[in-house]
């Protein structure tokens, strides 16, 4: 019994370890400023050197003289077929008008077969406000067209480039007189076209035919192509306004039109065709994050400025 009651005294008597002090934690390297500010500058001008060089490529060929095939090819938009016709006086040219209430366009390259250029006897009177005609001719209104009456009916027409349905009338501008033969654009020389080698149609003729092709492939269930399809178009997006801010600064080589005969969306200002390229590219960061595209995807100066450099 002694010998339990000791060990019993020795066990309760017995002190805990000691507790080893906390080591001091170790001291945050020393960064150098400078360095690091030195590397931040040569990153913003490696950056800064791929813009300028993007922004300044340039090809000795036609703009869109080689077809960029991602995924499928796109060849530029050929002159239109009454290009270097002339008759004397008054002349009737047509056009294709497609769209609907409120949203229509002039897009001869829908149906160029029934591109005609005519004496005209006399200039029919503007249709009867209320009608679906009077309505069409309002809102193809723009300056640069002059006297513009629908002359034909409503026909279901599949674009022959990107295969979209479209319902399109014929629309004639009376002309008193041309006092040139029609440009490559089909008209006199006022509005830029792609056909004539016009770098920010062709841009936005690019944005709207990969949208459409993007969308074909996300329907047909072929995701990577439709990401590669809709990638081109943010890109080309994207880079259209700073390549006009750049050759408006930098070289004043930005010359300016009365209006933008694009191949898809119809005759613009330059305003408006600075919107649209906007405007469709939202639409295609949409379709590029359905086909599995990372969302917010950031695209190269060289991909932005693709559409005027040798493809």
């Amino acid at each position: 019994m002694k010998a339990l009651g000791c060990a019993v005294l020795v066990a309760c008597s017995t002190s805990p370890p000691p507790v080893a002090p906390a080591s001091k934690p170790a001291p945050p390297p020393v960064v150098d400023e400078h360095a690091r500010r030195d590397q931040i500058v040569a990153k913003h001008r490696v950056l800064e050197e791929e813009q300028q060089d993007a922004f300044a490529a340039s090809c000795g060929d036609p703009i869109g003289a080689h077809p960029r095939c991602q995924p499928s090819c796109y060849a530029k938009a050929v002159p239109d077929p009454r290009a270097g016709k002339r008759l004397g006086g008054a002349v009737e040219i047509t056009h294709v008008a497609c769209g609907g209430p409120g949203a229509y366009a002039i897009v001869d390259d829908a149906d160029r077969a029934t591109l005609v250029l005519r004496a005209a006897r006399t200039i029919p009177p503007a249709h009867k406000k209320g009608t679906w005609q009077a309505d069409v001719e309002s809102a193809l209104a723009l300056p640069p067209l002059g006297t513009l009456r629908v002359t034909g009916s409503w026909r279901d027409v599949v674009e022959p480039t990107t295969k979209e349905h479209l319902r399109c009338v014929t629309v004639s501008q009376f002309v008193r007189a041309l006092h040139h033969p029609l440009d490559d654009c089909g008209g006199d020389g006022a509005i830029a076209c792609e056909a004539t080698g016009n770098a920010a149609v062709h841009g936005l003729d690019v944005v709207h035919y990969r949208l459409a092709e993007a969308r074909a492939l996300q329907a047909a269930g072929k995701t990577p192509e439709c990401q590669q399809a809709a990638l081109e178009a943010i890109a080309v997006a994207h880079g259209l306004p700073r390549w006009r801010q750049y050759v408006t600064l930098n070289v004043a080589k930005w010359v300016p039109h009365a209006g933008y005969r694009t191949r898809f969306d119809g005759i613009l200002d330059e305003d408006a065709l600075f919107a649209r390229a906007a405007s469709l590219g939202g639409e295609a960061e949409v379709v590029h994050a359905a086909c599995g595209g990372a969302a917010g995807v950031k695209t190269t100066a060289a991909q932005e400025q693709s559409f005027h450099t040798c493809w």
